[in-house]
C-alpha cells in the first residue's frame, strides 16, 4: 500500500537554521514596515487608556455570526466581537506615524469609523452596533502584506466571551489592537508568520525599532 513518511517533529539542524538566519534578516530588513518606537510609545499610552475607560467597549476577536454586535460582560463592559479589521487599521495607522488621542476614539466609535469587519454577513447586519468595514487602505493584505501577532490572540475557548473574566478579555483586547505586537511578511510567504523562530527575531529586535 503506498504510504507517506511522517514530517519529522524538528527540521535538521541545517535547514532549521536557514530559517532562523532568515528570520534574523528579515527582523531586520528596512524593507519591513513598521511603526517607530516613539509612536509604539503613544500607542501603548493610547491602548492603557482605552482599557481603563470602562465607558468603552473592547474589541474582541471571537465571533460567531454577530461581529460588530454588543455583548455586555457580567462586569458591565462592552465587548465587540469582531475579526482582524481592527488589527490591520491600527498597524496600518500607527506605520503611517499617528496615533490618535482616547478622545478621538470616543469620536470614531460614535461615527462608527474604526473597521470591525471585513465583510458583515447579513444574519450580522441587524444584530450589530458597529457596521464599519475594512477599507482598502487599512487592509495589508492589499498592499502585498500578511498581518501577524507576536503573541496569539486566539482565545480558544467555547466559554461564551461574557463570562470569561474581564482581566482574560483586556490582555486579549491588548494583545490584538497594539501595534507592538505586529509585524508584517510578505503574503506570498504568509506561512512564516507562524514559524516561531521568525516570530522570535522579530520581537527580538523590538528594541531596536528605529525612531523615525
Amino acid at each position: 500500500m503506498p504510504s507517506l513518511d511522517h514530517c519529522p517533529e524538528e527540521l535538521p539542524p541545517e535547514l532549521a537554521a536557514l530559517v532562523e538566519s532568515f528570520g534574523r534578516a528579515w527582523a531586520a530588513s528596512p524593507i519591513r514596515p513598521r511603526p517607530t518606537a516613539s509612536t509604539l510609545a503613544k500607542w501603548e499610552k493610547l491602548i492603557d487608556a482605552w482599557s481603563q475607560a470602562d465607558d468603552m467597549p473592547l474589541f474582541i476577536r471571537k465571533h460567531s455570526n454577530n461581529r460588530g454586535s454588543a455583548v455586555f460582560h457580567s462586569s458591565g463592559r462592552l465587548l465587540v466581537p469582531t475579526d482582524n479589521s481592527p488589527a490591520h487599521w491600527a498597524y496600518v495607522v500607527a506605520s503611517s506615524g499617528e496615533c490618535p488621542s482616547l478622545d478621538d476614539i470616543r469620536s470614531m466609535l460614535v461615527t462608527d469609523s474604526i473597521p470591525v469587519v471585513m465583510i458583515q454577513k447579513g444574519v450580522e447586519k441587524p444584530l450589530a452596533k458597529y457596521h464599519c468595514f475594512l477599507r482598502k487602505q487599512f487592509n495589508v493584505n492589499l498592499f502585498g502584506w500578511k498581518l501577524a501577532h507576536v503573541k496569539a490572540v486566539g482565545l480558544n475557548t467555547r466559554v461564551p466571551l461574557a463570562e470569561l473574566s474581564i482581566e482574560r478579555l483586556l490582555a486579549h483586547f491588548r494583545s490584538l489592537i497594539s501595534p507592538a505586537n505586529m509585524f508584517v511578511v510578505p503574503l506570498a510567504w504568509s506561512g512564516l508568520a507562524e514559524v516561531q523562530s521568525v516570530i522570535k527575531a522579530v520581537a527580538s529586535q523590538a528594541d531596536e525599532t528605529p525612531d523615525g
